[in-house]
């Protein structure tokens, strides 16, 4: 399966979370690898994935863990402050984007994002973030082993 190369890197819905209680992240590794975050103050819930585009504007995500726990408060990237048992995935579903200048709120600059017909960790929205990312910033990454 193909890999859009506009997609890989972080992504963060906080710009577009104005005034809301939690936000959402995703990650996308050159290699078909990636995880999605969703947190709040005291929580956090990771779903690592494989990804890949069968077609042209559509991204394919195949579930393969989900860990939940409580967030960090350590200044920094999003990581867990403890973690429950780690939950096999198996979930396939597929969301079709588009990547194009967007207005976070009024009044704002626009900002590249990624946006999906339905929601992928909660939201629909997500600003590009860092381009280069590696598999260590993945909140998991200490939680799980890689494959």
């Amino acid at each position: 399966m193909d890999l859009d190369d506009r997609l890989i890197g972080h992504w963060s819905s906080v710009p577009f979370s104005y005034g809301a209680m939690e936000a959402s992240e995703l990650g996308f590794l050159g290699d078909g690898r990636g995880w999605s975050s969703w947190f709040n103050a005291d929580a956090l819930c990771v779903t690592r994935f494989a990804w890949g585009c069968p077609e042209s504007g559509v991204l394919q995500l195949r579930a393969h863990w989900l860990v939940q726990g409580t967030l960090s408060q350590a200044v920094g990237r999003t990581a867990f402050s403890s973690a429950e048992p780690a939950e096999r995935l198996g979930d396939v579903t597929r969301h079709p984007y588009a990547i194009g200048p967007a207005v976070p709120m009024p009044g704002a600059e626009a900002l590249l994002a990624v946006s999906f017909e339905e929601p992928v960790e909660f939201d629909h929205r997500y600003a590009r973030g860092a381009t280069l990312i590696r598999p260590e910033e993945d909140p998991t990454h200490l939680v799980l082993p890689r494959r």
